[in-house]
């Protein structure tokens, strides 16, 4: 299958497609962002088995960056797997390709999904990609980042704590530190690109600024800042819809002419979003807490919140000896997501949810023939 090639979907009225993003299923570890929410997962499938017309898995299902071999996915998840593959004998289970999925098409007879680049649903009424199309950084240096998120999960492994943006979410010393020191390589960085402006090698010295913007916008609340080129290609395209995940930020945002971004979240740490369309209206919602999105997490990217740059942002937030006021204020709260939810096992509870126990049935090969 050419990973570039474009799937079609007409649905039928009323008919539902659910879709859900980023499951980023590793290898159940620590490290393993998806953080053991199997059996929600998997009553969920059953949702989808009796309501729904097809499900799309809009990429970063198995996080290769993670887990190396879908081997060490399969003896984490397999169970979950296995009920996808059963949900694809009885309905359209369609998979796009995301950037985590460098070895995914590997496993496309094993991992019984239609595969594609990208999705058009209705008569070009919506196009679904990952997202990483939009990311400045990723959609140019897909080895290079796939690198640096393996050197990243092999050091939250090992050391067991998180590296990762927003501070807010994962305010652990390590990240504090890491923030710290991004300062100071942005000051560092700074007389760099005036030398390379100054030689004329004004490529590189853009190529730079816009790094450090990524990571300044990430933090800031527009992750891995795909927004504004979603909403720029959702204007000029006839589409009514385009629909990411990529950014782990949920959310519907409207725009002109009735049309609207859909971004489905993730299933990584303590979330659990999905979407659903019925062919008149996409509805977002969390599993696991039945919260219903909107464009909340999206305004303060339209009032002026993420146009810091990173030092302004920085001394807004610093208040010494490695403390935050971001990190600081969200955990007197207690309003920011738990970046792991503790169970027996050290991993979410999902046991004390009141979910149906599903039923698996059919079979994946063993682990010694994924490798």
């Amino acid at each position: 299958m050419d990973s570039a090639s474009t799937v079609e979907l007409i649905p039928g009225p009323r008919e539902k497609i659910y879709f859900i993003s980023d499951l980023h299923l590793g290898d159940g570890s620590f490290a393993d962002i998806f953080q053991g929410k199997d059996r929600a997962f998997l009553a969920f499938l059953d949702e989808v088995e009796k309501e729904g017309k097809a499900l799309v898995i809009n990429g970063d299902a198995v996080d290769f960056s993670e887990a190396w071999y879908l081997q060490r996915v399969l003896k984490a998840h397999g169970r979950l797997l296995k009920r996808l593959n059963r949900l694809a004998d009885k309905m359209q289970v369609i998979y796009c390709w995301g950037n985590h999925d460098s070895d995914i098409l590997l496993w496309k007879d094993i991992l019984r999904w239609t595969m594609c680049r990208k999705l058009v649903i209705g008569d070009h009424r919506m196009l679904v990609q990952h997202g990483f199309e939009y990311d400045r950084f990723i959609s140019n240096n897909m080895s290079k980042s796939d690198v640096w998120v393996r050197i990243l999960n092999i050091y939250e492994r090992v050391f067991k704590t998180w590296v990762r943006v927003p501070l807010s979410d994962y305010y652990t010393v390590s990240n504090r530190l890491v923030h710290y020191l991004f300062l100071h390589l942005t000051r560092l960085q700074s007389l760099n690109i005036r030398w390379l402006r100054w030689r004329g090698r004004l490529e590189e010295a853009r190529k730079i600024e816009q790094n450090i913007e990524l990571w300044t916008q990430t933090e800031l609340g527009d992750p891995m800042s795909i927004t504004r080129p979603v909403l720029e290609r959702l204007k000029k395209d006839r589409y009514e819809y385009i629909v990411c995940g990529h950014s782990h930020l949920p959310g519907i945002v409207e725009e002109a002419d009735n049309k609207r971004y859909v971004n489905l979240g993730s299933w990584t740490f303590g979330n659990a979003q999905y979407g659903v369309w019925d062919g008149e209206q996409f509805v977002l919602r969390d599993w696991i807490t039945g919260r219903v999105y909107g464009d909340d997490n999206y305004r303060p990217i339209f009032e002026g919140v993420t146009d810091l740059n990173y030092e302004e942002w920085f001394h807004s937030q610093y208040m010494g000896y490695l403390r935050f006021r971001c990190g600081e204020e969200s955990n007197r709260t207690g309003v920011r997501p738990p970046s792991r939810l503790k169970g027996p096992r050290g991993v979410i509870d999902t046991e004390t949810l009141t979910l149906p126990e599903p039923t698996v049935t059919d079979e994946i090969p063993p682990d010694g023939a994924a490798r």
